[in-house]
């Protein structure tokens, strides 16, 4: 075990203690008298606690007592507390790191006596991490949690370290319906967990958008031809860009269907996952400027032809005329009162 070392291991630490807060500032800026006082004492109860098993205490007061005073002595503890909650790739990390910061030249024995008790715990503990290699099929971009913590994206489909213990693995994605399970690890144990999510059966219904409508102007001496020709201008435009994205987005979502024929795209290789993850951005993002530019098109081209039709009920209807967006999953357009 371990801690099967811990007797010793302490009684060093609480003999070497005043020694290694005399040169900490070798590692990190120099400390104060108040924080070397300090931080004896919170190691002083962390032993205590480490020596009755009382690991949460023991971890508290250690991590309080690293933070004003960095030391591999400290730190060794630290692991061994963590170790006793069952929180074992944290322990694993904090061995590691006392590991590679070793200890500076002019250190007192008791950190080189910590960085080699770190080499050979580490080894111990290894054997005893616990595995998971997560899959998510349907979704390209799903968010994925092991008991609320996040797991990173690159980690999907490879080996994640877990603690042993039970686990919940949960992934959710927009558009989906979330999916969740739960296992049991054991140390040393890598287990293979697979999560398919299926499309939500209801989409949101859509909201409309609304900008805030200008006052009414005051009505001018006569009516102007301007403002049609720069509504017809703007609907020209609006039909050009909405006609080069259309296409943009027909593309995007021909490679779509070729990739994925069910809708579902089923596939855990990372290439493909990142290529379709390209695509379907493109295709959306296209999609939504497609809509938008004929809308604009469709609105200055009425706007416009209004405009022209009426004589002094133009002047009226420029007043009035407004356009605002429609947005919301599946519509994208414009509404407007003329």
């Amino acid at each position: 075990m371990i801690l099967s070392r811990g007797s010793a291991s302490l009684s060093l630490t609480a003999l070497s203690l005043a020694g290694l807060l005399l040169v900490s500032g070798t590692a990190h800026a120099e400390p104060t008298e108040a924080d070397r006082a300090s931080a004896r004492s919170l190691a002083s109860e962390g032993y205590d606690a480490l020596e009755r098993k009382d690991y949460a205490t023991a971890v508290d007061r250690f991590r309080h007592a690293d933070a004003l005073i960095h030391a591999p002595t400290i730190g060794v503890d630290l692991a061994r507390a963590l170790i006793g909650l069952g929180r074992y790739v944290e322990a694993y990390e904090r061995y590691q790191l006392i590991i590679r910061e070793g200890a500076p030249k002019g250190s007192p024995a008791s950190w080189k006596q910590a960085v080699e008790d770190a080499q050979k715990e580490v080894a111990d503990l290894e054997p005893r991490l616990g595995w998971v290699v997560i899959h998510v099929m349907g979704p390209l971009d799903p968010q994925v949690t092991i008991d609320g913590d996040d797991v990173p994206e690159g980690a999907l489909g490879a080996r994640h370290a877990a603690d042993p213990g039970k686990r919940t693995v949960r992934a959710t994605a927009d558009g989906f319906e979330p999916s969740q399970k739960t296992i049991t690890l054991k140390e040393g144990q890598q287990q293979v967990v697979t999560l398919v999510l299926e499309r939500s059966a209801s989409p949101h219904p859509a909201t409309p958008v609304t900008t805030d409508r200008p006052a009414k102007p005051a009505k001018p001496a006569h009516v102007s031809r301007t403002p049609a020709w720069v509504a017809f201008g703007v609907g020209g435009a609006g039909v050009v860009f909405g006609s080069v994205t259309g296409i943009l987005f027909l593309n995007a979502h021909s490679e779509l269907a070729r990739e994925c024929p069910t809708g579902t795209c089923l596939t855990t290789d990372q290439d493909q996952v990142h290529h379709l993850t390209s695509v379907r951005s493109r295709y959306r993002t296209f999609g939504t400027l497609s809509g938008i530019g004929w809308g604009v098109g469709v609105g200055g081209a009425a706007t416009g032809l209004v405009l022209l039709l009426t004589d002094s009920a133009a002047e009226e209807a420029s007043q009035r005329a407004a356009l605002w967006p429609v947005l919301g999953p599946g519509e994208i357009g414009m509404a407007g009162r003329f």
